[in-house]
């Protein structure tokens, strides 16, 4: 047999192994499910998986990898076209929420499931690290660009995942029963947006110029009439 076809055929019967073990670890939960039982659901033995896979955490950290690579992979396809640091994360925000709405059983499994993979024990966590780091630079270009308040790009963008990972929990858990029924298509986003503007600093350009600041304070007042407020620059809409 000629190595391109082999390579493809194991190519699917792993992904036929990861998606069988998906749905059992989802609906019997994972430590439920047994490597014989993964066999069953594709009609092989419990050796044709151990081929491809050590022991049923192995295919649990599949499952992470690919979860995490796709993620990423709609971040950083998200912020295409961005105008600036506020747009991108208002961007991945939304591109974040989308993901886990797409894909809650797969979401619960990457971050609510505990897993006992060596990688996540010894706390290295790699595809972790890289899909923060989207969010990390985009938060860091924010900060030495004058767009965000703050002084720690760490903090910054701990809060902003801590903030959308809650949304997409309580989503996908059914957890925003308790907001009224109005305002639950909406909530995330406009949560979301609501803390983008609360970070951003009152800047008209990447360039630290507040032009419209100063020539605010330049107007006249109309007559008769208070001072009109200034506006203030709006954080981009999820």
């Amino acid at each position: 047999m000629p190595t391109e076809r082999r390579e493809r055929e194991r190519h699917e019967m792993r992904e036929r192994i990861i998606d069988a073990a998906r749905r059992l670890f989802v609906s019997e939960g994972y430590g439920h499910t047994t490597i014989r039982r993964i066999a069953e659901e594709i009609e092989y033995t419990p050796g044709a998986i151990y081929a491809y896979f050590k022991d049923k955490d192995a295919i649990l950290y599949a499952l992470h990898v690919q979860g995490f690579e796709e993620l990423q992979r709609r971040m950083i396809g998200a912020v295409h076209g961005a105008t600036d640091p506020l747009d991108q994360l208002g961007r991945i925000g939304r591109a974040y929420l989308e993901f886990a709405r797409a894909n809650p059983e797969l979401y619960d499994l990457m971050f609510i499931a505990q897993s006992t993979s060596r990688g996540m024990q010894e706390g290295t966590w790699p595809e972790g690290h890289r899909t923060y780091d989207v969010l990390r630079q985009i938060v860091q270009a924010g900060l030495d660009g004058g767009w965000l308040r703050g002084d720690s790009a760490e903090t910054v963008s701990f809060l902003l995942w801590s903030a959308v990972h809650g949304m997409a929990s309580l989503e996908i858990r059914d957890r925003c029963v308790v907001l009224a029924e109005a305002c639950r298509d909406t909530v995330h986003e406009d949560a979301y947006a609501l803390m983008l503007q609360m970070l951003a600093l009152p800047r008209t350009s990447p360039g630290h110029v507040e032009v419209a600041a100063a020539a605010a304070e330049m107007e006249p007042s109309p007559p008769d009439g208070p001072d009109r407020p200034r506006r203030r620059r709006a954080a981009p809409e999820m």
